[in-house]
């Protein structure tokens, strides 16, 4: 395994551990959409306590770092906003070593 095909194996794996409670935390914005949409507390829907546990290690880093004036309530956007910079800065990084290889990033992302 070459040094880029390490270093790539590495930032696609960051990127899969961001994207998982990422994707959780937008689920988790719809089924509460949907849950007021009905009528219901979103709170009592098992998918968005499933959700919720998913993003749950985002969303205590997220409070750990914001300061205590920041209410409970809006902790998982900015769990979101954080996860979303650091996703978008992984891709970067996967772009910046493709092309430090003189490769395309679309085919060097295809190279197994």
């Amino acid at each position: 395994m070459t040094d880029l095909q390490q270093s790539l194996y590495w930032l696609r794996l960051v990127q899969l551990l961001l994207a998982v409670p990422l994707l959780a935390i937008v689920g988790q914005g719809f089924v509460w959409v949907l849950a007021r949409g009905f009528g219901q507390s979103p709170t009592a829907n098992v998918f968005y306590r499933l959700l919720a546990l998913i993003a749950s290690p985002a969303t205590r880093l997220a409070r750990f770092v914001t300061p205590r004036f920041i209410a409970d309530r809006h902790v998982p956007l900015v769990a979101l906003s954080l996860l979303v910079v650091a996703y978008v800065a992984t891709m970067l990084a996967i772009a910046s070593h493709c092309l430090g290889a003189g490769l395309p990033v679309a085919q060097c992302l295809q190279q197994r």
